[in-house]
């Protein structure tokens, strides 16, 4: 018969369990089984070193049965002459064509030469030309939002939370 003391229905003997709030909560009692975990893991390779062999069998087993399917080489296709296949092939040797291709880039980025005679255009090398843009600067276009505020315009700003205003640099 149920104890009518204790809300789930528990005997007397079980609230000697643990003490405090929680007197029906305790921790596992038993120890592990080592045999049986032993076991365990020892199936567990056995099953794997027997899938493995499986594996390796069947691999071997497709191996021959290609051999034996597939023809052996006739003398008298041995002695045909290979025959390029039809337009378009790829690239016969890729590691010289990139080759060439980069020392063309190098030399047209390097060197001076006519882009358009008739119009008078011409490339000059990179490094040249980087030191002409930092000495002379890119272009500028001029704001139209600068003339509204005497030369600053208004910008957003972490530290006000809101706008300011900023100079503008012309």
């Amino acid at each position: 018969m149920a104890n009518t003391n204790h809300p789930h229905g528990h005997d007397a003997h079980d609230s000697d369990v643990g003490t405090g709030e929680n007197a029906q909560v305790s921790w596992e009692r038993k120890d592990i089984d080592i045999v049986q975990i032993s076991g365990f893991g020892i199936g567990l390779l056995v099953a794997f070193m027997v899938s493995v062999a499986a594996m390796w069998g069947l691999f071997v087993y497709f191996k021959v049965r290609e051999d034996n399917l597939r023809p052996k080489n006739v003398p008298a296709m041995m002695s045909q002459k290979p025959m390029l296949p039809p337009e378009p092939r790829l690239q016969a040797d890729p590691v010289m064509e990139l080759d060439k291709m980069h020392a063309s880039e190098e030399m047209l980025l390097t060197s001076y030469g006519w882009v358009d005679s008739a119009k008078g255009t011409v490339h000059i090398p990179i490094d040249q030309a980087i030191n002409m843009v930092a000495q002379k600067g890119l272009p500028v276009k001029l704001s139209p939002q600068g003339g509204d505020h005497d030369g600053f315009r208004t910008i957003p700003s972490d530290a006000s939370g809101g706008r300011t205003l900023e100079k503008i640099a012309q």
